[in-house]
């Protein structure tokens, strides 16, 4: 359970490093071929995990399918790192998944 604890505290701080400039948004390939969902983007799964985390959503269907229609190409980071933010985007959509709803 520590375990658990030490993964959502880490992953609620990286979660709030994020400026909000949505960069991201327009490279991500999900974004592109749903026309425009942003809760379909790495900005939008980010902040989909973050108010997960902190209780303020309920985790249902909806939810798990933005979690886990990520690709995880990783173009997100690309651009993220290239305006200076350079947080591991793949990898805490990765990691909050993983915490949030365990493939079984």
């Amino acid at each position: 359970m520590k375990e658990k604890d030490e993964i959502r505290k880490k992953l609620l701080r990286e979660t709030s490093k994020c400026r909000a400039c949505r960069f991201c948004v327009d490279v991500c390939p999900t974004y592109q071929a749903l026309e425009g969902v942003e809760t379909l983007t790495s900005f939008g799964r980010m902040q989909t995990l973050r108010y997960l985390l902190l209780g303020t959503l309920e985790l249902d269907d909806a939810m798990i399918y933005a979690l886990y229609s990520c690709l995880q190409c990783g173009r997100c980071e690309v651009v993220c790192k290239s305006k200076g933010q350079n947080l591991e985007i793949a990898n805490i959509i990765h990691e909050g998944r993983t915490l949030l709803c365990p493939v079984e």
